[in-house]
């Protein structure tokens, strides 16, 4: 293989049969100019990315350790290796990037609390059973106390890139959303929802919110029968005036309006939550 360009003392851009890809290893450029060879022996990681990546990954390896990078790598091949799919390439970059920031955070005393975490377990399963294993992981790798808070930071990385999303922004979205709505039920019904009495509860109405607002993205809309609507707007006036206020919030924090047909579907989790209360 034959260098194309030099990144630092430990990574640098190589020809491999005319494909380009970055080459890592201790100290692999040191006396080393363009066009020079590489051997494998002097290779620990290799890595193909595109041109844009490449650029990306030379400034993240000049200001980090490369071990982040190395752990990142681990974790993605645990990841497709347990869900059995790739994960978009971007993930490693943007997960390197946050086991770095988050080591150093650690090790400084700097520990920053998820507030979503209980959303993003409940929402986002598979990937955050995985990332429970990546913060164990890192704990014994780097020597650094992961918490469980990062499962949650590295379940939103792992669910971004399973849809192909090139950052987080919209996972982290949707369970920001999830996460307003329910302290605004909680308020109004004076209840801690992430108690262990309530976490089937908790949990069936998390999901129904993740599936509203797909029903939303996707411009598909729940369909109730005028009747079921009229008997819930009778019958469960408390929740459906509560609906209205999650209604409210929707449409001034994030431009959302939902249908009647909807609100008559969270109407009645919401009916079901009074009844596990009340009980």
């Amino acid at each position: 293989m034959k260098i194309k360009k030099i990144f630092n003392q430990n990574a640098v851009l190589v020809d491999d049969d005319g494909q380009e890809k970055v080459a890592i290893g201790k100290g692999i450029s040191f006396d080393k100019k363009r066009n020079d060879l590489i051997f494998m022996k002097d290779i620990e990681r290799l890595f193909v990315m595109e041109p844009e990546g490449q650029l990306r990954l030379q400034n993240l390896l000049n200001q980090i350790d490369e071990k982040y990078l190395f752990a990142a790598e681990e974790i993605i091949q645990h990841a497709e290796t347990v869900l059995m799919e790739p994960l978009n390439e971007h993930i490693l970059i943007a997960l390197t990037d946050h086991i770095a920031f988050a080591a150093e955070n650690m090790k400084n005393g700097i520990v920053i609390r998820n507030k979503l975490l209980r959303e993003i377990e409940v929402l986002y399963d598979e990937e955050f059973q995985i990332a429970q294993w990546a913060v164990e992981h890192l704990t014994k790798t780097l020597d650094v106390p992961f918490t469980y808070d990062q499962a949650g930071y590295i379940a939103i990385h792992i669910h971004s890139s399973r849809r192909n999303q090139l950052n987080n922004h919209r996972s982290i979205r949707e369970v920001t959303i999830i996460s307003d709505v329910i302290r605004l039920i909680e308020a109004e019904l004076e209840v801690d929802l992430h108690t262990q009495e309530m976490s089937l509860s908790y949990t069936r109405l998390a999901n129904h919110l993740r599936l509203l607002l797909q029903r939303y993205k996707n411009q598909q809309y729940a369909v109730l029968d005028e009747d079921i609507l009229k008997m819930v707007k009778k019958k469960y006036i408390a929740s459906y005036e509560m609906t209205k206020k999650i209604r409210v919030l929707l449409l001034k924090q994030y431009q959302m309006s939902i249908t009647s047909e909807e609100m008559g579907y969270l109407a009645i989790h919401i009916e079901r939550l009074r009844s596990a209360v009340c009980d």
